[in-house]
């Protein structure tokens, strides 16, 4: 049976709560695609922040524009180049394979033959790798990509981060965890107006010229963030919306 009550509004913010930051993207250009003004945001606060990017983007030019041994490096250079305009601080690149579908998942080998179970035990091994990577950072938020996410990459990515919360409450119970969108749009619990910073997204987004090769980014990313304006206080043109909620809000 449905709730009888109406939905909970989202808490719409000018600008996220100040912290150490992670965001945690599958390939290059995730974390600008989805989150990009909100981190400009959180650098024009000096806040300092880390991407953590787990796949290396070698699936990324399915019709060979680039030479293949080349093109992890490629991804990285223009992950580089985004965050120089975001503000990011600091790259860390996982290099794991990417399109991990049921049958490529079992790249990574010794995984259950039931692709159910495989994901699970992938799904773990990915929460202890990052809990060795956040216990001593000192992290107070971290982006993700939410449970919803088409691609089979960033639902993975996120079932990992899912088991890190489940199982480690001693280890993440000071942070904020809030799922982000890039393929399938979110049932908000957060909305940011990204309105004043959007120009310098969009200039983040064009560092990615090997994906605007395949799809006109800029054009999608400016569609959802419009959509989410309606979210907004009346003259706001852009917004990010996560799921999840900032514990310590910020100025309304």
């Amino acid at each position: 049976m449905k709730s009888a009550l109406p939905p909970k509004l989202p808490d719409v913010l000018l600008r996220p709560p100040c912290g150490r930051v992670l965001v945690i993207a599958p390939h290059p250009d995730d974390e600008t695609m989805g989150l990009g003004g909100t981190l400009a945001l959180h650098a024009a606060a000096g806040d300092h922040i880390t991407a953590l990017f787990v796949g290396s983007g070698i699936q990324g030019d399915p019709d060979g524009f680039y030479p293949r041994a080349d093109y992890p490096h490629i991804r990285a250079e223009e992950a580089a180049a985004a965050a120089r305009v975001l503000g990011i601080a600091e790259l860390k690149f996982l290099g794991y394979p990417d399109n991990l579908d049921d049958e490529g998942i079992h790249v990574f080998g010794n995984l259950p033959a039931d692709p159910a179970e495989a994901r699970k035990a992938l799904a773990s091994s990915f929460a202890e790798l990052l809990a060795g990577l956040i216990a001593p950072e000192r992290f107070t938020i971290v982006y993700y990509p939410w449970e919803g996410e088409l691609h089979a990459d960033h639902w993975q990515v996120s079932l990992g981060v899912q088991h890190l919360i489940a199982t480690r409450p001693d280890l993440v119970e000071r942070m904020d965890f809030l799922g982000y969108d890039v393929w399938s749009a979110l049932p908000p619990d957060t909305v940011i107006d990204i309105s004043d910073v959007m120009p310098q997204k969009l200039s983040a987004v064009k560092c990615y010229a090997s994906q605007l090769m395949y799809q006109d980014y800029e054009h999608a990313v400016m569609g959802l963030d419009a959509y989410r304006s309606l979210l907004l206080e009346r003259g706001a043109s852009y917004g990010e919306a996560f799921v999840g909620r900032y514990r310590a809000r910020s100025a309304e």
